[in-house]
């Protein structure tokens, strides 16, 4: 798993470099030589797409998304486990539905293109269910290593 949060950290990265250079030359293009680029609208719409998709799969295989804080704090340390594992099948659910739903609208838009760069919409979807699929295999394999936890022993002095 690390190897693809590698993979998507570079992907958004580059997505995220795209996104901002085709923007700002839009900009200096519209605004001071007063000639538009039409086909930027297109390029920025597919990698703000992919930027979203893959930097949401680099927040949790960090774990950095939303947390209730407040409850954590409240509770002794030893419960921590028990909220992670909650977090975890809660946002399984959700990535479970949007699994569901992605496919049928990526094949729903697979006769649709770009305005102007003529490129599938299926495939600008298409980021959706890959990277909704990887969050759901590492939601399961952190989800069996906290289960794990809780069987584990610890001998007592």
């Amino acid at each position: 798993m690390k190897k693809i949060e590698q993979l998507f950290s570079v992907l958004t990265g580059i997505s995220l470099v795209v996104l901002f250079l085709v923007t700002f030359a839009q900009v200096i293009q519209r605004y001071v030589f007063q000639m538009p680029m039409p086909w930027a609208t297109d390029v920025i719409r597919i990698f703000f797409v992919y930027s979203v998709f893959f930097g949401m799969a680099v927040g949790l295989f960090k774990k950095s998304h939303l947390n209730i804080d407040v409850l954590l704090q409240v509770f002794p340390s030893k419960t921590r486990p028990y909220f992670d594992l909650i977090s975890n099948v809660v946002i399984f659910i959700f990535l479970a539905c949007l699994l569901r739903y992605s496919i049928p609208f990526m094949q729903a838009n697979a006769d649709q293109y770009t305005p102007y760069l003529m490129f599938p919409m299926s495939y600008v979807y298409a980021v959706i269910p890959i990277t909704v699929l990887s969050m759901l295999i590492f939601l399961t394999i952190d989800s069996f290593q906290i289960v794990g936890g809780f069987f584990k022993h610890t001998p007592k002095a």
